[in-house]
């Protein structure tokens, strides 16, 4: 006789909440077990690669202005080597880019591969599939669910790791750079106070 789940809707909605964060949690255990691990390995490589790769970006921001003084100079040499540099860097922002990508996709297969033993083992221990098959039914076909879900997870968590990895340092960075912005604006606008207040200290 089957066991009835729970009513279609009732409480089957996605929810973020302190139970998602915990499996959530559990899951990485499975894909991080150690700090030596492949994945681990891997994961700090594609940070390396992130970081190294937004370096790059910014040197290639910074190529356009100083066109502008070797245009203005008609420096023919300095034309010749920023156009060389710009060129290298651009190129290398592309291979940046393609190893970024590999990476990403090598995690994937990784994490697909691990989560899903993991899965299977649990799948397999006890009565656990025969219970999921017979005495439950508010589990449609466990055996896709676990070969579907896993793939979309892990496709959709590679795709997006190279993004979150490099937010919060791209977040501080910027930051950073703001707030100097910002004392610099503040010498600008209160400079001639102090420059009386320098004077005023003198006398």
């Amino acid at each position: 006789m089957a066991v009835p789940g729970p009513a279609p809707g009732a409480g089957s909605r996605p929810r973020l909440d302190l139970q998602f964060l915990q499996r959530f949690l559990q899951i990485l255990k499975v894909l991080f077990p150690c700090w030596s691990s492949q994945n681990a390995l891997m994961f700090l490589t594609l940070l390396c690669l992130t970081l190294l790769e937004q370096l790059v970006i910014y040197q290639v921001g910074l190529i356009p202005s100083q066109y502008y003084g070797v245009l203005g100079n008609k420096d023919l040499e300095g034309f010749k080597t920023l156009t060389f540099l710009a060129v290298m860097l651009i190129v290398l922002n592309s291979t940046l880019k393609s190893f970024d990508q590999f990476t990403c996709n090598l995690l994937y297969v990784s994490w697909r591969k691990d989560l899903t033993e993991h899965l299977h083992c649990l799948y397999f221990r006890g009565r656990v599939y025969y219970t999921l098959n017979v005495l439950r039914d508010d589990i449609d076909n466990p055996d896709q669910r676990i070969s579907q879900d896993v793939e979309r997870f892990c496709r959709q968590l590679s795709s997006m790791a190279s993004k979150l990895i490099i937010s919060p340092f791209t977040l501080v960075y910027y930051t950073y750079q703001c707030f100097q912005r910002f004392k610099h604006m503040q010498i600008r606008v209160n400079a001639e106070p102090a420059a009386f207040y320098s004077r005023h200290q003198h006398l």
